[in-house]
């Protein structure tokens, strides 16, 4: 398992490896009452767009073409594309990401009395670091109803 950490700057949420060598960026823009979300890997920004019932999935875009996308009523994000891959995750105090009942993301949140949490990050050797940007902002939003529950 690979390790990893990542904290919050600026409103921006930053990976880290153990080495402390930045893996990418969760990025947050704010126009009047409107949010924007990206994620920054490899010098490339892949756009995040909430969609669904209350904006509660996302989908995350490789310029028009949707990459991975969420569905929290089924507790799931799907890989599109060539070889559709099929993830269950559960959304605790403790977040897992799963494949085929293999463990391949687990995050922790910790937070020290009025400092931003950190979060540290246990991570399979097979995961691209794209789909843990994403499971890592998905598992950090707010929720409108469903899910994101502190259980």
């Amino acid at each position: 398992m690979k390790k990893y950490t990542a904290h919050y700057q600026e409103g921006n949420i930053i990976l880290v490896s153990d080495t402390q060598n930045e893996i990418g960026r969760i990025i947050e823009t704010r126009k009047w009452l409107y949010y924007k979300h990206y994620i920054v890997l490899d010098s490339k920004k892949y756009d995040i767009k909430n969609v669904g019932f209350l904006k509660n999935d996302a989908e995350l875009f490789d310029s028009s073409t949707v990459v991975y996308f969420t569905d929290l009523v089924k507790e799931r994000i799907i890989k599109s594309g060539q070889g559709v891959r099929i993830f269950h995750f559960k959304l605790k105090k403790t977040n897992q990401l799963i494949e085929k009942g293999k463990l391949l993301i687990e995050i922790r949140e910790e937070r020290k009395g009025y400092k931003q949490s950190v979060f540290y990050i246990d991570v399979d050797e097979s995961v691209d670091d794209l789909l843990l940007l994403l499971f890592l902002h998905y598992s950090t939003k707010e929720f409108n109803s469903l899910g994101g529950g502190d259980d």
